[in-house]
């Protein structure tokens, strides 16, 4: 027997092994199997069974699972997102069921007859593959003479079943402030825990959204709200696996790790702020979550609702389509928002505006708390010898480098290196140097030495879970600084009287096609969470937006789908990045025009734009595909094989 086995590598192609005679019985389509592969183990899915010998092929060394782990709706939703987001088969599998899974560890056996070898009894299966071997174990289980439970629940570990719970599927997206949203959530929740369902809830972040949802559901059904993700330990995480495939009644909470976990029962789907970046996979298997929550409910013929205060547009464009039911809980703002106008923006060689000073000497002597807004997290993120006015740029990709001052150090957002920082040019040994887009930590530091007393918390990726018990704590009888990136959107709970975005513009130039949506999502969060009662801008004025057309909902997204319509952008097409990087400049040039002759073979040159080249330490080329995926899926798929190249569907950054 020959079996074609996907493994979790980003290679469009299965690897055929020869199937021992011991393993023989038990190989079967999508079960798991450990193989021999560049001179090391791994772990990959059966895709594929012939008869036949080939005595070239190597052998695999172990079947893994006595029948396919993930059911058969995962596997439905698996096959859609490898053909959707141009991956690997092995890829996809191999995220919906990582290797670090620790299934067996928490399962043991339960012997129906006598059988040898004894000592079988409640023994962890563990324990009975290493006494006995797999294939004993194997032989009696397909014989049934003996099954599995786990130790948590005490039910069979058996293949999970999907029986229809709900009379009808269908799309809602609820528009409004959290507390609105947390209020439909549960009463559509109790309706389901009523009828012995489940409900399947994600959220972006676990510490912070998470822990907030957690707590809410927890006050309004005790017991019921189990987490799944790296929120949990991992003993706790199994527990949650096995509750979910095994008992109903309950709200299961967590990431996009939930994606394809097996749902005994499920009734609802609920996805908390879809418009958050942190739905996107962006290692190995690259995806959204929320499309696939969306798929994942049409599958299972469940409800899924989407709650938001300023949802993505590719979900409002569904929405005006009329594809998603909209509910929407209409919220103003307290105040009228307020402009502060500057000529230049920020920079460690001035001072901060003097409006701005005053509104903070009148928020610290109120006694008042106050969000402050800025796009970036280091000290400052340009930086320029004044004496030759070179940048100074990343010494392996040629980037640009900004200073971390915390650490004194120089860090490339392109490639990650960091490196010391010498305070002088590298290029011509001058020590006068600019330190401009500056961010939290100059801020952080600013503001302190200007306010002496005033407690400051920083709120950055990094930084939100260190000082999560520093939000708790704000006082209101102390004033109270909190400065931070769109992580200021996340700690949920924390209330301010005034909110300031420092060069919140400046997403126009770093945001790409989705600029304006970006800086429509990160204002509309600050607001549903922060709820403040003044809003200030402070905008250098060559680069000033009309601030109050970001709080006009609908023509904000009626205008914004224009846009993109009429400039054939998403989500009127689809977008797909190919980018290849080579040492030799020839090399690539073939390749390129090897990627050019399959697109003018499948007919589809004129949706490429491109190649741009950019020389740092090697050569890099990328080109754009724009179109339907349907059309474009064949070419894709081809390309996607040649070494070298990455597909890369719906990118962010373009």
């Amino acid at each position: 027997m020959i079996t074609h086995v996907a493994l979790p590598i980003p290679v469009r192609k299965t690897f055929s092994y020869l199937v021992p005679n011991t393993w023989v019985p038990f190989v079967k389509p999508f079960l798991r199997v450990k193989v021999p592969f560049k001179n090391r183990e791994a772990v990959g899915f059966v895709v594929g069974i012939e008869e036949g010998c080939d005595k070239g092929l190597k052998e695999i060394q172990e079947v893994i699972d006595n029948f396919p782990p993930l059911d058969k709706k995962a596997l439905q939703l698996a096959e859609w997102a490898s053909r959707y987001y141009i991956a690997s088969q092995g890829l996809v599998l191999g995220y919906a069921l990582p290797p670090g899974l620790p299934i067996e560890q928490y399962l043991k056996i339960k012997v129906l007859a006598e059988i040898e070898p004894s000592g079988l009894d409640n023994l962890p299966l563990r324990k009975a593959y290493r006494l006995f071997g797999r294939d004993v174990v194997y032989k009696h289980y397909s014989n049934g003479l003996l099954r599995y439970y786990d130790t948590f629940t005490n039910k069979d570990f058996i293949p999970c079943s999907h029986e229809d719970v709900s009379d009808r599927g269908g799309k809602t997206l609820f528009l409004g402030n959290t507390n609105d949203r947390l209020q439909y959530y549960i009463i559509k929740i109790a309706q389901c825990l009523e009828e012995g369902k489940n409900v399947l809830m994600f959220v972006s972040n676990h510490h912070t959204i998470g822990q907030f949802c957690f707590d809410r559901l927890t006050e309004a059904f005790p017991g019921k709200v189990i987490r799944y993700g790296v929120s949990v330990t991992s003993k706790k995480r199994m527990e949650t696996y096995f509750r979910a495939r095994n008992k109903g009644g309950q709200i299961i909470l967590g990431s996009r790790s939930c994606l394809f976990l097996s749902v005994l029962r499920n009734g609802l789907i609920i996805v908390e702020r879809p418009e958050e970046d942190d739905y996107r996979n962006e290692a190995g298997f690259r995806f959204n979550a929320v499309n696939l929550a969306i798929k994942r409910a049409e599958i299972e013929n469940v409800p899924i609702i989407l709650g938001s205060a300023s949802p993505p547009l590719d979900v409002y464009k569904r929405a005006v389509d009329g594809e998603i039911n909209v509910i929407e809980k209409v919220y103003t703002i307290k105040k009228q928002p307020a402009e502060i106008i500057i000529e230049k923006g920020i920079s460690t060689l001035g001072a901060l505006p003097d409006e701005l000073k005053s509104l903070l000497l009148q928020a610290v002597e109120r006694n008042e708390k106050v969000a402050i807004y800025t796009p970036r997290k280091d000290y400052s993120s340009r930086i320029r010898c004044l004496d030759c006015k070179g940048l100074f740029l990343c010494q392996v990709c040629e980037g640009s480098l900004s200073y971390q001052k915390q650490r004194d150090a120089l860090s490339c957002a392109s490639c990650g290196k960091k490196f010391p920082y010498e305070e002088c040019c590298r290029q011509c040994g001058s020590r006068l140097i600019q330190f401009s887009n500056v961010g939290v930590e100059y801020l952080e530091q600013t503001l302190g030495e200007a306010f002496p007393g005033v407690t400051i918390i920083s709120a950055i990726g990094e930084s939100l879970y260190e000082n999560k018990e520093a939000f708790t704590k704000l006082s209101s009888r102390e004033p109270v600084f909190v400065i931070g990136t769109q992580a200021l959107a996340k700690p949920y709970g924390v209330k301010v009287d005034k909110l300031v975005m420092i060069e919140w513009e400046e997403l126009q130039r770093i945001g790409g096609y989705r600029a304006m949506e970006k800086m429509f999502h990160i204002l509309s969060s600050l607001v549903d969470v922060l709820e403040p009662d003044e809003i200030y801008a402070v905008m250098v004025r060559k680069k000033r937006v009309d601030l109050k057309g970001f709080f006009e909902i609908k023509t904000f997204y009626i205008g914004e789908l224009e846009k993109r319509k009429n400039a054939q952008f998403p989500p009127f097409v689809r977008i797909f990045l190919l980018e290849l990087e080579k040492e030799n400049e020839v090399v690539g040039l073939r390749l390129v025009e090897k990627i050019k002759a399959a697109a003018s073979e499948q007919g589809i040159i004129q949706h490429i734009t491109g190649p741009l080249v950019q020389k740092r330490k090697k050569y890099r080329w990328r080109m754009i595909i724009r179109g339907n995926e349907e059309q474009l899926h064949d070419f894709l798929a081809t390309v996607s094989i040649f070494p070298g190249v990455r597909v890369e569907a719906d990118p962010v950054n373009i």
